[in-house]
């Protein structure tokens, strides 16, 4: 008798519980009248993805569009969405001006507040992104991309290395890996199709064993991989190698967008989904306000020249560094720096030059006023005869898409970093993206992340194993202004 009132309690709550999501989803449908508006697609019940983005993220989404006066509708995209709508859960906002689509983790709040400010101002193009030869896997109303690239072989390389004829067979045996991902000539894709970007790494040791590093990254994070591993097989064998690589990249990619707390995570939208207009799911572009509005078109198109500013209270400092685990409490920031970074006319980061200067002698700090004074001696920094530190890009390495407000734009930054005097190469992988500040203004946001060896500078490491000691992780994130 107690388990059958249990089970009629749950039935109860269950009932109650769709209920009150069938009228929030029916009152948004037909309040849809606010000046700005976040609109966000879901598929209620679908899946653990589903439920998670519910209970833990949309509160905070919510409480972020709200503060900044933006009203909050959740749509059933199962009832029929737009083209444009191919996955949830899935973040639009608009205006009189336009409508954009978010790009980026529904669990970076900060992100979403960054898109919402530019996006009143700048709406999204409606421009098709193409790409050639990449695989596509096609899930539903969804496309997933992948770029590849496939490093130069190091280590013992045979005699007869041909580098090129390796790349060609490598790439050829990991299509032939894939299962669900097809090699296309030309991709064409949303702004909603999600992306992930496959790094294949080989060595070959002596014995002619190959080694294969894979490493997997989200189109929203170029710093931090979402998937590692290392395969080995002989060299001989090397298409079966690729072959299994592959399929471990492809494995890596389903298990993520699976993943309900990965960030990466979503739930492709059915072919079968009624294909709906913006107005037939009652959210036309809402009017233009009657009141004499603050036109800002001009004051947020994209300049070409840029210089650094000092980071706000609530966001991250200019730059952080630290040893690697196990050595990860020794860490500190850089307070200042100045820098300048210059676009051509045609927005495209391979075009962009630039420089970072810091002051070693007083904006690098641990925490710790000891910590601090060793840095700058004879033994570490010696800023009293070296007191400046500087990169200089040499070249930048990118797609030929133009920078542009509401997207990422993954960079390979190369140049030349001095420390003490002593100038080496340094390459970082860098997103650039560009938003709307505060004050109405553009401002262009660079993160990026590199390490060096303080052996090369003959700085003594901290104590601890090898190589952690001798190696220190800098992660950058640089807010610049129009100059």
């Amino acid at each position: 008798m107690i388990a059958y009132k249990r089970k009629n309690v749950t039935i109860i709550r269950s009932f109650y519980a769709l209920f009150v999501l069938h009228l929030l989803l029916n009152h948004n449908a037909s309040a849809a009248s606010e000046a700005e508006q976040l609109l966000v697609f879901v598929q209620p019940g679908a899946s653990a993805v589903q439920t998670a983005f519910q209970e833990q993220h949309l509160p905070e989404i919510r409480k972020v569009a709200e503060s900044m006066g933006v009203s909050v509708h959740v749509v059933d995209a199962r009832q029929g969405a737009p083209l444009q709508i191919s996955l949830t859960p899935l973040v639009v906002y608009q205006n009189h001006r336009g409508r954009s689509i978010y790009q980026g983790r529904t669990t970076t709040t900060t992100r979403i507040r960054n898109f919402i400010r530019t996006s009143r101002f700048v709406p999204q193009g409606e421009e098709i992104r193409r790409r050639e030869r990449i695989p596509i896997w096609e899930s539903g109303r969804s496309k997933i991309w992948a770029p590849l690239k496939v490093a130069a072989l190091t280590g013992s390389r045979p005699q007869n290395y041909d580098h090129e004829a390796f790349v060609a067979a490598a790439l050829k045996n990991i299509d032939k890996g894939f299962k669900r991902f097809r090699m296309q000539k030309v991709a064409e894709l949303d702004r909603a199709d999600r992306g992930f970007y496959m790094d294949f790494n080989p060595w070959l040791s002596q014995d002619g064993r190959l080694y294969l590093s894979l490493v997997l990254f989200s189109q929203f994070d170029c710093k931090a991989p979402v998937y590692q591993k290392k395969i080995t097989g002989a060299w001989n064998d090397q298409g079966k190698l690729f072959q299994e690589a592959s399929g471990l990249m492809e494995n890596a990619v389903a298990e993520i967008i699976g993943d309900a707390e990965s960030g990466d995570s979503f739930d492709p939208l059915k072919i079968d989904v009624p294909q709906k207009s913006w107005e037939q799911i009652g959210f036309p572009l809402p009017p233009a306000p009657t009141a004499k509005s603050v036109e800002l078109e001009a004051s947020t198109k994209i300049p070409t020249n840029w210089v650094l500013e000092k980071s706000g209270s609530g966001e991250p400092p200019m730059i952080q560094f630290r040893f690697p685990a196990p050595l990860d409490n020794y860490a500190g920031e850089v307070l200042a720096a100045k820098g300048e970074l210059t676009l051509p006319q045609s927005l495209i980061a391979s075009g962009a030059a630039g420089f970072v200067e810091i002051d070693t002698t007083s904006a690098i700090t641990m925490g710790d006023p000891r910590l601090d004074e060793a840095i700058r001696g004879s033994m570490m920094l010696h800023t009293k005869k070296f007191p400046t530190a500087k990169f200089v890009i040499n070249s930048i390495a990118s797609d030929d898409q133009p920078i542009a407000y509401g997207r990422l734009t993954p960079v390979i930054v190369t140049g030349a970093f001095t420390l003490k005097g002593k100038s080496v190469p340094l390459t970082s992988k860098t997103e650039f993206e560009p938003v709307v500040g505060e004050d109405g203004n553009p401002r262009l946001v660079i993160r990026g992340a590199f390490n060096i060896d303080l052996r090369v500078f003959t700085i003594e490491g901290a104590d601890g194993p090898e190589p952690a000691r001798h190696t220190l992780l800098f992660d950058v994130y640089f807010i610049l202004k129009g100059k």
